[in-house]
């Protein structure tokens, strides 16, 4: 499986079955004693192979974890984030 995450700068990221994904969520805290009251809640860590989603289309299992998530990054020592609504479209070879 071999996929390409558009972003709408005219970059494009290959996921394959093997790449290693983070993904957050970003949540706040009206109730927050310490006053931090924004932080990211992470929904995904681990390969794309390891996604709980059984839907059998890659596709389908990528656009469900991009549109939970607000934020993500792609490759295990990465040290850039995307805001999912970055993206322009997914698509496969």
């Amino acid at each position: 499986m071999k996929l390409d995450i558009n972003m709408i700068n005219g970059d494009s990221i290959t996921v394959t079955d093997n790449t290693y994904i983070k993904a957050w969520k970003s949540s706040s805290s009206r109730f927050s004693d310490d006053g931090d009251g924004y932080y990211l809640e992470n929904i995904f860590e681990g390969n794309f192979e390891d996604g709980k989603v059984t839907e059998e289309d890659e596709v389908v299992k990528i656009e469900g974890l991009i549109g939970a998530a607000d934020w993500f990054t792609i490759g295990k020592d990465s040290n850039k984030t995307f805001k999912s609504t970055a993206v322009l479209g997914i698509s496969r070879d």
